[in-house]
Formats: C-alpha cells, structure tokens, sequence
C-alpha cells in the first residue's frame, strides 16, 4: 500500500492513502511520518514472520 502525507497551511498533516482516503490528521509533518513508518515497520514484521522473508514493496510512504 502507498500513503501520501499532505501539508496544509496550518502546518497540520493529513495521512492518505493511495486512492485518496483520509486515514488520519496530524498536527506535523514529522509525526505523520513517524507513525507511517511505524506501521510499515509492523507490516514488515508481519511479512518476515508469516512468508519467511521480508518484500521492500510492502508498502511506501511518501509526502506529497
């Protein structure tokens, strides 16, 4: 899955997804990155565990 965090001119951050769903608002830049790095960071966790190896495609985090 794909996420894209949008700044606005408030300088709050809005996590989305790929097909434009709002996830969530933060009141940083940073923070949303941190908790979608730490999400993928588990998703990652759950593909090493479950297929025995780890995908780099699982997901990817960009600020748009």
């Amino acid at each position: 899955m794909v996420f894209f965090i949008k700044e606005w001119p408030n300088k709050t951050a809005t996590l989305m997804a790929d097909n434009g769903t709002v996830l969530w608002t933060f009141s940083s830049v940073d923070e949303a990155q941190r908790v979608c790095r730490e999400w993928y960071s588990m998703q990652a966790d759950n593909v090493q565990r479950s297929a025995g190896c780890l995908d780099p495609m699982v997901s990817t985090c960009a600020v748009a």
